[in-house]
């Protein structure tokens, strides 16, 4: 280890505001009304600075009586200045004050309802949406990991990393980022050929500015807004930006799954086809994140977990929509925590949602799909099964590792949960019956 590579002594974060400089503020902001902006970074302050698990009774009332009063006065989004809008003001109390209502879960843990922008309508939109949104919440990881290097660390600062470790997650960050990156930011932002060489080898500092540069205001609010951590150790914002990264790449291949449906019913497999084959590389760029959050310490996840209970990625709603719309899921499945915890995705399945092979084998039947389309069909569909069925070990791997035989968070399974599920199929072979006829 080199000179400049000794361990971080832990330092001291910035004075957080204090309970009692927050609520000062919060004052002074409902005397002033809408005119005033929301004074989001003293709520956010101290709540990085205690964990949203610790946050006092009189904060929490607080803030509640604020969200009541905006209630009571409006049932639109609230305050309606341009730069709050998107991130309104009453999905932002939702979140901070999930526990205190008791209704936390995975969605509001990971702050779902203000990271999700409205559903673009097409592909080719949502994919950039995913890709910006993506290279957004990676830009602030990398932003977060580098700034606790400095000797002014931002919270939760807990368990501070050693230089080492921030460099390893820059790089595995960077190699996430790298093809959205080629696609959605100015040519030459990142060197194409020396992706393809080497990913990950773009300097993650310069790029992570770039991206943060061009955010908008609305953007900067909603990446400032979206994280909440329970606790005060630093491994968590790590955790929370990688989940958040997973659930805007489940949102843009569900809807690229939902379009190859219609395409199929259109008589248009080859189109169908490179709609599951881009899904498949998508799903394959995103697996580096499993290595970015086989970075989290153990025993930091083991500490902060604590405080998550009622929160389980077995609540993904965006994972669950990606899996039903390649194949309708089998009855025990369907009866299983995995679909009861979802139930607006479980009411979808069971009310007839078409899906890509189902769609395919009602062509196969109907004859109108030649030996042609059929096998681009099969190519995407196997190349989408084989990484996922990748996907699913490294994060079973990755869960041994971390938790070991212990039960789940949100009162799951865990582990035994993600070693039973592994032997699923998305395009179960029993249902690709049916000889085509020409």
């Amino acid at each position: 280890m080199s000179s400049t590579e000794t361990a971080l002594q832990v330092l001291p974060p910035v004075t957080p505001p204090a309970v009692a400089a927050v609520l000062e503020q919060l004052d002074t902001w409902a005397v002033a009304g809408e005119a005033a902006e929301f004074p989001y970074a003293a709520v956010l302050g101290h709540l990085r600075s205690v964990g949203k698990h610790f946050l006092s009774a009189e904060l929490l009332d607080r803030l509640a009586e604020i969200r009541d009063v905006l209630t009571a006065r409006s049932k639109q989004p609230f305050p309606a200045r341009p730069d709050d809008s998107p991130a309104t003001l009453r999905e932002f109390l939702d979140v901070v004050l999930d526990k205190h209502d008791s209704r936390y879960d995975y969605p509001s843990y990971t702050a779902l309802s203000l990271l999700a922008p409205p559903a673009p309508a097409d592909w080719h939109e949502a994919r950039r949406a995913r890709d910006e949104m993506l290279l957004l919440l990676l830009a602030d990881l990398i932003r977060f990991e580098q700034q606790a290097l400095s000797d002014t660390p931002a919270d939760p600062h807990g368990m501070p990393p050693q230089p080492e470790l921030v460099g390893k997650r820059t790089r595995l960050a960077v190699r996430v980022m790298e093809p959205a990156a080629l696609r959605v930011l100015p040519p030459g932002t990142v060197d194409a050929a020396a992706v393809a060489a080497v990913p990950g080898r773009t300097p993650g500092g310069p790029l992570a500015a770039d991206v943060l540069r061009a955010a908008t205001p609305h953007q900067a609010l909603v990446l400032s807004a979206s994280i909440q951590p329970v606790c005060v150790l630093h491994d968590e914002y790590l955790f929370l930006r990688t989940l958040q990264s997973f659930e805007t790449t489940f949102t843009f291949m569900s809807a690229a799954l939902a379009t190859a449906v219609r395409r199929l019913a259109d008589d248009r497999p080859q189109e169908a086809a490179d709609h599951v084959g881009t899904v498949a590389d998508t799903l394959k760029e995103s697996l580096p994140l499993f290595s970015l959050l086989a970075t989290m310490r153990p025993e930091a996840f083991r500490t902060f977990r604590e405080f998550t209970e009622g929160a389980s990625a077995i609540q993904s709603a965006g994972y669950k929509t990606f899996e039903s719309l390649c194949s309708t899921p089998h009855l025990a499945r369907l009866a299983s925590p995995a679909y009861t915890s979802v139930p607006e995705v479980r009411e979808r399945v069971v009310g007839g949602q078409p899906t890509v092979q189902g769609t395919w084998h009602d062509l196969i039947a109907e004859h109108r799909l030649d030996a042609a389309g059929d096998a681009a069909l099969r190519a995407a569909a196997d190349r989408l099964e084989s990484t996922h069925q990748r996907w699913k070990q490294t994060h079973y791997r990755l869960a041994v590792r971390m938790i070991g035989e212990r039960t789940g968070t949100g009162y799951t399974e865990g582990v035994p949960y993600l070693a039973e599920v592994l032997g699923n199929r998305l395009f179960p072979a029993a249902d690709r019956h049916g000889a085509l006829v020409s």
